[in-house]
């Protein structure tokens, strides 16, 4: 099952999701600050454990409308606990980001590396996860885990499920495939003053189709 707002993602990617497991998602649209629907949800289906991964995503967005990013990733992630709570289901794996650790001096970056988050979104992780903390802290029956993703791309082998947002992407990835599509001309490189071979950015990556084995094993293909 899907909840999803449809506010930036294409209702036509769980059909492609039914392609490749054979399996087609249920999708509910709705928003997860909406605590009445989350109930309702919870009552009507059979949910063993949640995935939160509803949130907005870009840092510069973020620094131009902090509000709607404490709104929706922190105060979203509020609503969802109290209505997990309310219907006796305690098992989370809430999406997080590298980017609560900010602008880190060494690499690779302990898991232990203390909060340093430089921008709105970085900030409304790391709160989140500190939040989750304090409810797992406070109540044992509660299982959460915090993934910290570093810069998910790519697609799954298929070729089916790739990342189409709505509007100029928010990633590198889907500037490329955009270029290789003739949607664009060509691709920007931002910066030349880096401490690299040629002054360009240099970033780690990782792969979504790892992402999504480490945060739900059984339910990546």
């Amino acid at each position: 099952m899907v909840l999803d707002t449809l506010a930036n993602s294409d209702a036509r990617a769980l059909h492609r999701v039914a392609c490749i497991t054979g399996v087609q998602p249920l999708l509910l649209t709705l928003d997860v600050r909406d605590g009445a629907a989350l109930d309702r949800v919870f009552a009507e289906h059979a949910i063993e454990a949640v995935v939160h991964l509803a949130g907005l995503k870009a840092v510069g967005e973020s620094v131009a409308d902090p509000v709607a990013y404490y709104d929706v990733n922190l105060a979203g992630t509020l609503a969802l606990v109290q209505a997990m709570g309310r219907a006796g289901l305690r098992t989370l794996v809430f999406s997080s980001s590298a980017t609560v650790y900010g602008d880190a001096q060494r690499s690779p970056i302990a898991e232990t590396a203390p909060y340093a988050a430089v921008n709105p979104y970085g900030r409304t992780k790391a709160m989140v996860e500190n939040v989750l903390a304090d409810l797992a802290h406070a109540d044992a029956r509660w299982g959460i885990a915090c993934l910290r993703y570093f810069n998910p791309i790519g697609a799954h082998e298929s070729g089916l499920l790739g990342e189409r947002p709505h509007g100029p992407p928010n990633n590198l990835m889907p500037y490329i495939s955009q270029v290789a599509a003739g949607e664009r001309e060509y691709l920007v490189v931002h910066g030349a003053d880096y401490a690299t071979i040629d002054g360009t950015g240099v970033r780690d990556y990782v792969h979504v189709m790892d992402v999504a084995e480490g945060t739900w094993p059984r339910c990546a293909t």
